[in-house]
């Protein structure tokens, strides 16, 4: 159990670097498919590559939150930690929703550090919440927001995020 909270703890201090962000493309690139063909058993059942550590920034996956992103956490294979983001570059204003620790991961400081990683990819963003906090959940916004252009607070998203509320 030590060793898992070790290899934790040090994903929560890497996220201080960019450099350790690896986007994951939408669609599998000729490098990906030459690795599946090379080392069948770096990937998982259904045929996706188990990601690096330990960030992963990845497409949301949902037809209706086009543009959106997950940051996501990865202790050895395992999922540790995700949350939603999307930034308008137009407006310079990011937002984030349904940070996540999994079982095992919570209280580690990874939800912080990806937020922290976020906000050192985007500097000169303005960082929001599309929605409400859970009352249980006011501690860890108050205490991430210190010092944050936008403090997490709500605010409806701008029309160049999605295109419908210009209608």
């Amino acid at each position: 159990m030590a060793d898992m909270e070790a290899a934790v703890r040090a994903v929560s201090r890497r996220s201080d670097c960019v450099y350790w962000v690896r986007e994951w493309p939408d669609e599998p690139t000729w490098r990906d498919r030459l690795r599946r063909w090379v080392n069948p058993a770096s990937y998982h059942f259904d045929g996706t590559a188990i990601p690096p550590e330990p960030w992963v920034d990845r497409p949301a996956g949902y037809y209706e939150r086009t543009g959106w992103r997950i940051r996501a956490a990865y202790v050895r294979s395992d999922l540790a930690f995700e949350v939603e983001n999307v930034v308008c570059d137009l407006c310079k204003i990011g937002w984030v929703e349904s940070p996540h620790s999994y079982e095992g991961y919570k209280r580690y400081g990874l939800a912080s550090a990806a937020l922290r990683s976020l906000r050192r990819r985007y500097p000169e963003v303005q960082w929001h919440t599309g929605g409400g906090h859970f009352r249980e959940a006011e501690p860890f916004w108050s205490s991430v927001s210190v010092g944050v252009p936008g403090g997490y607070t709500q605010r409806q998203r701008c029309r160049h995020v999605e295109p419908w509320r210009a209608r």
